[in-house]
């Protein structure tokens, strides 16, 4: 029997733009039952960022509890919504990328045999991702999986995120340290653009550190990348191959914290990625690192490590 999942995402900006942040949750279709939830900050950013960011949020949770499923997103933006349902034109560069990516995560649910549909719901309906939302732009990250048990269900859940208590150090959950963004160094300048403009789109504006590795290859896209962000690379020639300073030179950016880009040699994502998995080295190129390649990770507080995703173009 085919399974049943309910996406409920949404996005909000104090200031459009300004201080954003998404919000998501995955249900039972059947049962109600609450699987997930994700809440994160986004920096400076529009509404329409946001609500994009938390659909991509929402649907990569539902892939990952069952590639399989019909999923049913629904969310209070009229915008989203219709527009990926292809009945409104995407006329606006950043929102087009955005919607690329939903759909890229949507199509990984229908190559399983799974189906994903939208549908608009008023925002009093949307309450559970709206206060997901707000607890992102006041800063907090959500990650939780929950097994579907009747225990598991939030109803009315305002005290369990609310902001006060998130941020209490009796209650909170470990946080992100930093998200460090890998770029792998483009071929051409025309490549280190689209780089770049895949990495603004993706860290979505604030405050972020950019870090380049010294040789000269990487100088364009590391240029591209700085431009498309208004911040100005710090050069770290550890960052210019493999082995213990290249180690290093990561142990150096979790402790800083924050929001990171990287921009080095791909044989370099290649190298801190394995690090990081614990892959040996007679397996390392089996990790896929295209040139103008982008791989995500998260550092927690507590020590550990989460490979959001590798070699997006």
């Amino acid at each position: 029997m085919t399974r049943r999942l309910t996406v409920e995402a949404d996005g909000g900006s104090r200031g459009n733009p300004g201080v954003a942040g998404y919000g998501a949750l995955v249900r039972d279709g059947d049962t109600g039952a609450l699987l997930a939830e994700r809440a994160e900050p986004l920096g400076k950013a529009s509404n329409n960022v946001a609500e994009y960011r938390g659909l991509i949020a929402g649907l990569e949770a539902a892939l990952a509890i069952d590639p399989s499923a019909h999923v049913l997103a629904r969310m209070d933006s009229k915008l989203v919504v219709e527009q990926m349902s292809g009945r409104w034109k995407i006329k606006h560069e950043d929102m087009r990328r955005l919607a690329l990516q939903a759909r890229d995560v949507a199509a990984q649910i229908t190559a399983a045999g799974g189906a994903v549909r939208y549908e608009w719901i008023p925002r009093e309906i949307n309450k559970d991702a709206d206060a997901l939302s707000n607890v992102a732009m006041d800063g907090y990250t959500v990650d939780r999986t929950f097994d579907g048990s009747p225990d598991a269900e939030v109803a009315d859940d305002a005290e369990a995120v609310d902001p006060e208590a998130a941020g209490s150090e009796e209650q909170a959950e470990p946080g992100i340290r930093v998200r460090v963004v890998l770029v792998a160094a483009a071929a051409n300048r025309a490549g280190a653009g689209a780089t770049a403009s895949a990495v603004a789109s993706l860290v979505g504006g604030g405050a972020t550190r950019v870090v380049r590795a010294g040789t000269d290859a990487v100088s364009p896209t590391a240029a591209a990348v700085g431009d498309s962000l208004g911040t100005e690379p710090e050069v770290d020639p550890a960052w210019d191959g493999t082995g213990r300073r290249t180690v290093a030179a990561w142990d150096r950016v979790v402790e800083q914290g924050g929001t990171v880009v990287v921009v080095c040699p791909a044989e370099v994502v290649r190298g801190v990625l394995a690090h990081l998995l614990g892959v040996p080295s007679a397996r390392r190129e089996r990790i896929a690192v295209a040139a103008g390649s982008l791989a995500g990770v998260e550092a927690w507080d507590d020590g550990r490590i989460s490979v959001a995703f590798t070699n997006r173009t």
